[in-house]
């Protein structure tokens, strides 16, 4: 029986590592990266804009942004202090707000897709343990918990069977792009798949940081 407890507690710990691993992994892919070749960075301030419906999601995600710039060491201005987007935008407006803020360059996002994605988990069996081999008339051969009765009822049988499960899920195409100020030329662009799981600020977290590792990859900051 001891030998039964110590294996489903093995077995639960096993669990919830696997939890633990499924939690940490990367919800956020970058698909395809650009820089200009022309452009000699690093940039010295990034104003930052955000294009969303939900001017709540905007702010957070330009506040994370900002935050996630700065422990990279890269000034940052959140768009969101000087213009909103429930009303036309005057680009001209923009464009001297970015001024008075001494941006040099600028960081636009936006959802440019979606698409639903089934993903199906094969039926499994666990914790099988293999019994003896019948290798036909004279041929026979057991594991040593056979050797009595006692042995054979305390051996741990404890078979799990996890049905097979088909999930859908969201997954969103999302675009940043960055200007020189002064030339007004795409200096950096990229595109990451993010799936819709837990809650935005954990999403937007993820993604502001696949964003600053390739702009300081690529040595833009």
């Amino acid at each position: 029986m001891e030998r039964t407890k110590m294996f489903l507690i093995m077995r639960n710990l096993a669990v919830i590592i696997i939890g633990i691993i499924m939690v940490a992994c990367s919800s956020t892919d970058m698909t395809a990266s650009w820089t200009s070749s022309d452009f000699k960075g690093p940039i010295k301030k990034v104003y930052i804009v955000g294009i969303a419906k939900s001017e709540m999601n905007r702010r957070i995600f330009e506040d994370a942004f900002s935050n996630e710039l700065f422990s990279q060491g890269a000034s940052s201005e959140a768009s969101y202090r000087d213009i909103t987007f429930s009303k036309e935008v005057n680009k001209e407006v923009v464009a001297s707000k970015m001024a008075e803020r001494g941006c040099d360059s600028v960081l636009l996002t936006r959802l440019i897709g979606q698409r639903k994605e089934t993903v199906s988990t094969p039926a499994h069996v666990s914790g099988f343990s293999p019994g003896p081999y019948y290798g036909g008339y004279g041929h026979y051969s057991r594991p040593g918990y056979y050797s009595s009765w006692r042995n054979y009822y305390g051996h741990p049988y404890d078979v799990f069977y996890e049905p097979a499960t088909t999930t859908e899920r969201v997954i969103l195409t999302v675009e940043s792009v960055m200007y020189d100020l002064k030339t007004e030329q795409l200096i950096w662009s990229a595109q990451f798949e993010t799936v819709v799981e837990g809650s935005i600020d954990k999403m937007i977290e993820k993604y502001v940081k696949e964003v600053a590792k390739d702009l300081k990859g690529k040595k833009l900051i």
